[in-house]
């Protein structure tokens, strides 16, 4: 009993460790220029399996991911057996406009979620994660026939985190019982509903300026800083059908009718699964400081000259529209394939503070993606055989429009990914190392615009139980 008790203890201060660490840790910096607009750049809902496939989340349900992206896929994690997800994001990014170019890197811890399996057709999750990055840091040098030479300044930092809690249930599940007979193999089909709440906080920093080469105008400068602090929810529905079985003859000459030599075959996975998601609109609380001032700067220090207005904790509103997703998988044999599409219209975004509405010049989004998978064994428990050939092997095409316009123009965004998932063999259970990069590009030089390039590589651990340690298993005793 002092050892049940003991591992039990051992299992919630680990659970509690991670989480605080996480929650310090995760935050994740933005040097991107686009982020200045409306609350920055979102972080998105895929971890490191899901990347390498193109972000292909809705449609697809493993039992070693926590997958967000469709809170219904929690009902199909394994049965006593919790998921650990901690992902790392790295990203090298390349500025480029007509006439000049500026590299810089990126890394921070992206997420931490945990999957709890509730009976026979229930799950849960938790977790922290980020959900807008800012970041950024430009001039823009300008002449003025009175005035001479000056400079727009722009600048800006920090990013919204989201605690989120889901849940998801099935509302039936009918198994698949393979038989060496097929006259007697039956479909597999199941559908399951689920939710996440989210809770959002933390605060952004927005600062734009006036510089004069000439010291005998005064510098002028705004800075805005936002808190964020409210709730969000999203829901989702899974639906997955596997087909009968069918047989794969391995030695064709086999099946003929005067053929001595034993028949060898294996039976083809066949299945088609749908995912759709939906997020509710929503106007998050929020308040602002903002602070207009002339100045006087030297080489050494800046001077305070006045203060053209200056308000404290504002209260406000956010407006964030509705999104929708869906997305279908195809699977056969040793592949899955599939798509999928999400759709925002950020055209009905718009910041109301001390009953001052603004508006940014966003229009819709649409976010399309393309992914595959090759998996030789879906057994990663198999000791038998080696790790690279129980591994899960990806890649996905992406297309973003984003909902950002600007010079006239709508700035769209593409990219090309690879993955792969091995298994930890060490462990003997499902856990896995995720690891995906991806090759893109942003934006455009035309309009006076910048154009990103980027490298962004996604590292995460996938950590289960071993086979035989069951957690929230009820013990007996004769």
């Amino acid at each position: 009993m002092q050892y049940l008790r003991l591992m039990q203890i051992k299992k919630i201060c680990f659970i509690a460790v991670i989480f605080v660490t996480s929650s310090s840790l995760c935050q994740t910096n933005n040097t991107s220029p686009y982020s200045r607009y409306a609350f920055g750049e979102l972080f998105g809902t895929d971890n490191a399996y899901y990347f390498g496939a193109g972000g292909l989340n809705i449609p697809t349900v493993n039992y070693n991911q926590v997958n967000i992206g469709n809170p219904a896929s929690y009902s199909y994690l394994l049965r006593h057996k919790p998921i650990f997800n901690v992902g790392l994001k790295a990203k090298l990014l390349e500025l480029n406009t007509t006439s000049d170019k500026q590299i810089s890197n990126q890394i921070g811890l992206s997420n931490f979620t945990m999957g709890l399996p509730i009976g026979k057709k229930g799950g849960a999750a938790f977790g922290i994660r980020p959900y807008s990055t800012v970041g950024y840091s430009m001039v823009d040098p300008a002449t003025d026939a009175h005035a001479g030479d000056y400079t727009y300044n722009y600048s800006g930092h920090g990013g919204i985190n989201r605690v989120f809690v889901g849940a998801s249930r099935k509302l039936f599940d009918r198994p698949f019982i393979a038989k060496t007979d097929t006259s007697k193999l039956r479909h597999e089909s199941s559908l399951s509903i689920g939710a996440n709440a989210y809770y959002l906080f933390g605060s952004y920093s927005n600062t734009r300026g006036v510089d004069f080469s000439d010291f005998t105008y005064l510098d002028t400068r705004e800075e805005t800083t936002t808190q964020i602090s409210d709730f969000m929810f999203d829901g989702g529905v899974y639906f997955h059908y596997r087909f009968k079985n069918k047989k794969r003859f391995l030695n064709k000459a086999a099946i003929r009718k005067d053929s001595t030599i034993s028949a060898k075959f294996r039976y083809l996975t066949r299945a088609i699964d749908f995912g759709l998601i939906g997020t509710l609109a929503t106007d998050m609380n929020a308040k602002r400081d903002n602070f207009v001032y002339t100045y006087r700067s030297t080489s050494l220090a800046e001077f305070l000259e006045d203060t053209i207005s200056y308000s404290i904790n504002s209260d406000g509103q956010l407006s964030l529209p509705m999104s929708f997703g869906a997305g279908v998988t195809f699977t056969y044999d040793r592949f899955r394939f599939g798509v999928q599409l999400k759709m925002q219209d950020w055209s009905s975004y718009s910041e109301e503070f001390d009953n001052v509405v603004t508006e940014d010049l966003l229009g819709p989004s649409l976010d399309g993606a393309f992914g595959l998978e090759y998996q030789k064994s879906s057994d990663v428990t198999n000791q038998a055989n080696s790790t690279l050939s129980l591994g899960i092997y990806k890649i996905g095409l992406r297309y973003k429009q984003s909902p950002l316009q600007i010079n006239n123009t709508v700035l769209t965004e593409i990219g090309m990914s690879f993955g792969a998932s091995l298994p930890m063999r060490f462990s003997g259970s499902g856990s896995m190392i995720n690891f995906g990069v991806e090759l893109g590009e942003r934006g455009t030089t035309d309009n006076n615009l910048i154009r990103e390039r980027f490298i962004t590589v996604r590292l995460g651990l996938s950590i289960m139980p071993g086979r035989f340690d069951n957690w929230f298993w009820k013990r007996k005793y004769n």
